[in-house]
């Protein structure tokens, strides 16, 4: 089953640099990394999301998409459970700017990375 994106997520999609080890944070559904995995786009994809129920449906989501390899789906509270050498690029999108700023504090590491941050509210909190 092929996925297809609203304009939202496929303008970040066309930014993630191709053949990186991207990590979606907040995944939700799981979307983003699996249209890239699906394409051939990255090497490999992290899907984290601090509950259970959104990684569920990511993980659905992966099964009828037939993705079995380079997804990890990660419960965890932002970039904390994930090693800051397997990660090129970070996405943060679809929550607010307080709580962008609250995960990168969190994870420093992360400022060395290639970031595609938007923010749903608060934007003006999340600067270089």
């Amino acid at each position: 089953m092929p996925l297809a994106l609203r304009p939202r997520l496929l303008a970040l999609a066309y930014r993630v640099p191709v053949g990186t080890r991207v990590a979606d944070i907040g995944t939700d559904h799981g979307r983003l990394p699996l249209w890239l995995l699906q394409r051939g786009l990255v090497a490999f994809a992290y899907a984290v999301d601090k509950a259970e129920g959104p990684l569920s449906r990511a993980r659905d989501l992966a099964a009828r998409c037939g993705i079995s390899q380079g997804l990890q789906l990660v419960l965890g509270d932002g970039l904390k459970p994930l090693p800051p050498e397997d990660v090129d690029t970070v996405v943060i999108a679809g929550i607010g700017g307080d709580a962008i700023v609250e995960i990168l504090s969190a994870s420093p590491w992360a400022l060395q990375k290639h970031l595609l941050l938007q923010s749903m509210t608060r934007p003006g909190r999340v600067q270089a």
